[in-house]
């Protein structure tokens, strides 16, 4: 059997790679760009990889449904894969994935968001920089403690941030697809309802999965409906929130502030319009990273699935 494995993550490629030590029956070509993937192509089963950019999306599509494509197997290590979803895969070709392995590196990213606004990180770091000693600023301090904190998808990465948001005493309330209680979430509702929600929270966070459905899922109308004084964080895809709505809502003090780990376009441009918005925190998507455990967990994942993949009793996750 033979693996191509199209990686570029150090910390999972590490631990992937110790793993798959242990199957000497299984050939692995590892390649970085999809040029020499598609040398390696011919003849491979299965693929371990990454959500392709959304440009080479189509034409990975394109290469499984060639005629002669022996590919049965897509492993995702990436907690999104809308591009796959994009690629049209064949329908016999099964696709897996991490199934919530960098959740808890995810729902701390967006725990750092919020406490670096309530706790002032921004204004103290810039304090710092400056030299100058301002005390004042504890006055605009504010707590999690007796906050409302909703959260915009109710997966793995979702249910990971109410087991930590719990602990500080929040008010839990979720939006979902679908009906779910959990005995972390104080309230429910469906996403049709999410501006009567999004009404009552003081924290806002986005960790629910990009599809047609959720395509600025967050707009004007949404930001609108929020409290002034609220904040919102996105750890899932840049398009589920309207970025022009969100630049608009900062500027005009319609929320206080936002932390967002992902952008609409990705990589947000230089010199792009958003860069400049008041109150806003970006990291450049790198809000699952930095997690031993959670690359223990995702290199476990692959090599579960190997294993069913070996024994033929692989199905979609």
């Amino acid at each position: 059997m033979r693996i191509i494995y199209w990686m570029h993550m150090a910390l999972v490629e590490a631990a992937i790679n110790e793993k798959l030590a242990k199957f000497p029956d299984v050939t692995i070509d590892r390649v970085k760009t999809l040029d020499e993937l598609k040398t390696v192509l011919p003849g491979a089963d299965g693929i371990i990889a990454p959500d392709p950019p959304a440009g080479e999306a189509e034409e990975f599509g394109n290469l499984l449904r060639a005629p002669g494509n022996t590919v049965r197997w897509v492993h995702c290590v990436t907690a999104g894969r809308e591009n796959y979803e994009k690629a049209n895969l064949p329908p016999d070709v099964i696709l897996t994935g991490p199934a919530g392995a960098h959740s808890a590196a995810l729902a701390e990213h967006a725990m750092a968001f919020l406490l670096a606004y309530t706790r002032q990180m921004p204004a103290f770091a810039a304090m710092t920089a400056r030299g100058t000693w301002q005390r004042e600023l504890g006055g605009k301090m504010t707590s999690l403690e007796g906050r409302t904190l909703a959260i915009v998808g109710l997966g793995f990465a979702g249910i990971e941030l109410a087991k930590r948001a719990k602990p500080f005493g929040m008010t839990i309330l979720a939006a979902n697809r679908s009906p779910k209680s959990d005995p972390l979430i104080d309230e429910v509702y469906p996403l049709d309802h999410i501006k009567e929600m999004l009404a009552r929270a003081d924290f806002i966070v986005v960790t629910i999965a990009s599809s047609p459905d959720t395509y600025h899922l967050i707009g004007a109308d949404e930001l609108a409906a929020c409290k002034p004084n609220a904040y919102i964080v996105n750890v899932a895809r840049g398009p589920v929130i309207d970025p022009a709505a969100l630049e608009d809502a900062l500027r005009s003090g319609k929320i206080a502030g936002a932390g967002i780990d992902v952008t609409e376009p990705e990589p947000l441009p230089d010199g792009h319009s958003l860069w400049t918005a008041p109150n806003l925190l970006i990291s450049p998507h790198i809000g699952g990273g930095g997690s031993p455990r959670s690359a223990d967990r995702l290199s476990g994942r692959v090599v579960e699935n190997l294993q069913r993949f070996i024994d033929g009793t692989l199905k979609p996750t």
